[in-house]
């Protein structure tokens, strides 16, 4: 009788282990960045990068379109709607991501790398 009460008390903390730590593990739904941002368009053919770019707010989330503009101006230079979300840290230490994304009518993902970039849950 002790030994089943053991096992089962020692399952139940497994398994409430096991989802303790799934549930801290968020997948991010969006993010904001204090840094500057550039913008990697991708075509079939080429790869341009537009230096010193700005998105309103420097925030985005998941699924939603965005205006890329170049930064202290108006001009709309693409409309980005966010698909996927890269965070990662440079060797120095800084963090950095890759919002992923369609622009315009395009099926192939182009994206903005913002510095000092944070994920939001």
């Amino acid at each position: 009788m002790i030994t089943e009460q053991k096992i089962r008390n020692k399952f139940l903390i497994t398994i409430f282990l096991i989802i303790s730590a799934c549930s801290d593990n968020q997948v991010p739904k969006g993010a904001y960045w204090k840094g500057d941002a550039d913008f990697m368009h991708v075509t079939s053919d080429t790869m341009d990068m537009i230096y010193a770019v700005d998105v309103i707010g420097h925030e985005i989330f998941l699924e939603g379109f965005y205006e890329v503009i170049k930064k202290n101006t108006d001009e709309v230079i693409y409309r980005l709607e966010v698909k996927e979300l890269e965070f990662g840290k440079k060797q120095d230490g800084n963090s950095f991501c890759r919002i992923w994304g369609y622009v315009d009518n395009s099926s192939i993902l182009s994206y903005l790398y913002a510095q000092d970039c944070h994920a939001l849950n």
